[in-house]
């Protein structure tokens, strides 16, 4: 029996210089998050004074959360990086890896950082008086 194999089909010229591109972008707004999520409650501290609401105080707790964010964008882009330069190489469509991996780290980024705001009672009181105030 001889084996039909599908035609292969190479990625367009444009899909190496884009996804290298996203990949850079990745780095960089990995060096950016990770700057900011290893000190996130002095981050949480000076957003709830610009409030006006007092001192954040979940401080252990905004500690654990930043480092969950630094693995979190470092392991992001450690796959892109690791599932789109062999597609790169192969000459198969590899955009839509950076692109994806970076909507994945933003989601658990954003569901982190409210799970951090919204462990600070100070915040909560602050909500409350503002619902209630009305």
């Amino acid at each position: 029996m001889t084996e039909t194999r599908r035609p292969a089909r190479t990625a367009p010229i444009w899909d190496a210089p884009i996804t290298v591109g996203l990949l850079l972008v990745g780095v960089v707004n990995t060096i950016q998050t990770v700057a900011q999520a290893r000190d996130l409650p002095l981050a949480l501290d000076q957003v709830s004074a610009a409030r006006g609401i007092s001192r954040y105080t979940q401080v252990g707790f905004a500690t654990g959360v930043g480092w969950a964010i630094v693995a979190t964008s470092v392991a992001s882009l450690v796959v892109a990086i690791a599932f789109a330069v062999p597609r790169i190489r192969d000459h198969r469509l590899a955009f839509w890896i950076p692109l994806v991996a970076g909507v994945v780290s933003a989601f658990v980024t954003i569901v982190l950082v409210a799970a951090a705001i919204l462990a600070d009672p100070a915040y909560l009181d602050s909500v409350r008086h503002a619902t209630t105030a009305r």
